[in-house]
């Protein structure tokens, strides 16, 4: 299971891109990310794989606290983490 608990991010600039996500995906789950340009999704699938490091919050794969592990240990998780990234421009501009 993927469990994402209070997930901020800040960026030097100062720019806020997610803050206070959380969410749970249960094993067997699919989970799509879709939003507008500049939304965060990326950031976010970044810091679920450890591509960037989140300001704040955790990130858990089975009970492995993600965002507290490093060098073998963080490859050995994202060995077991699959994402498939889709085309942009996929879904129109629309408003809420």
């Amino acid at each position: 299971m993927l469990r994402i608990e209070n997930l901020t991010k800040v960026f030097p600039d100062g720019t806020v891109a997610l803050k206070n996500v959380s969410f749970d995906v249960q094993d067997g789950e699919f989970l799509a990310i879709i939003g507008l340009s500049g939304s965060g999704k990326s950031t976010l699938l970044r810091c679920i794989n450890r591509l960037i490091d989140p300001t704040e919050g955790r990130i858990l794969w089975d009970d492995q606290d993600i965002t507290a592990a490093s060098g073998k240990e963080l490859r050995a998780i994202r060995r077991q983490i699959g994402m498939i990234f889709q085309q942009f421009n996929l879904v129109k501009r629309s408003t809420v």
